[in-house]
């Protein structure tokens, strides 16, 4: 088994969530590579969701957040990589959760894409949006994978799902129903093989992230006590 352990980076940021962008294509034929980004252009900013994790630390790119939260993170189909590639913005946080936010240089949509290793979050839910009505559906992919899907207040259309030892969501906005059908099923695709890949790779959280933890934990106990 191979074992990957980083130490986690610095600078604090707080940030509203971005909307999704998604490119039409039918089926995924491979993962795209990670690469050193360029300096990503500016995006706009979405409305702050309510109860959304903090806090943030920002990245350069998607290869330094790795090294700093120590397990590798899912990224964009190849079929869209032409239109969302570079990431605008790459953000750990807690230590435990990758979130990074695409947009489309064609249409201007957006994504914001998270990736967990399950047992580091102990949770199926890392999408940030806490005050939604979720409901289960295949994500249309050969396998007929189980998601589930949400629109919130400000219509974005949120998609969670599980696939190996990790949890993944994606946030989207702006896309019409076959653009976001077609991202979410190539997602969906890429992740399931993107989970294979690491399946007998032990991950181990990094002391930072495992400090928060346990203060989070800490809190919590003493909340209930009073």
């Amino acid at each position: 088994m191979t074992k990957m352990k980083y130490t986690l980076g610095t600078a604090v940021l707080a940030a509203a969530l971005l909307g999704m962008p998604a490119a039409h294509a039918e089926e995924v034929n491979e993962e795209a590579a990670y690469e050193e980004e360029a300096e990503a252009p500016a995006a706009a900013e979405a409305p702050i969701i309510t109860g959304m994790p903090n806090p943030y630390i920002e990245y350069k790119d998607v290869p330094a957040l790795e090294r700093a939260i120590g397990f590798p993170v899912l990224y964009l189909p190849a079929n869209f990589y032409a239109s969302y590639h570079p990431a605008v913005h790459v953000y750990g946080i807690h230590g435990q959760v990758a979130d990074v936010r695409f947009q489309s240089k064609l249409d201007g949509s957006t994504i914001a894409l998270r990736t967990a290793v399950l047992p580091f979050v102990n949770t199926n839910d890392i999408s940030g949006f806490y005050s939604v009505d979720w409901k289960q559906e295949s994500a249309g992919d050969m396998n007929n994978t189980q998601i589930y899907t949400a629109v919130s207040d400000n219509g974005t259309r949120v998609v969670r799902w599980t696939a190996g030892n990790f949890v993944f969501s994606l946030a989207i906005n702006n896309a019409d129903d076959s653009l976001y059908k077609a991202l979410v099923k190539n997602f969906v695709i890429v992740a399931d093989r993107f989970s294979h890949k690491y399946h007998n790779t032990n991950f181990e959280m990094n002391p930072s992230a495992k400090k928060i933890l346990a203060e989070e934990k800490a809190a919590a106990a003493a909340a209930a006590i009073k």
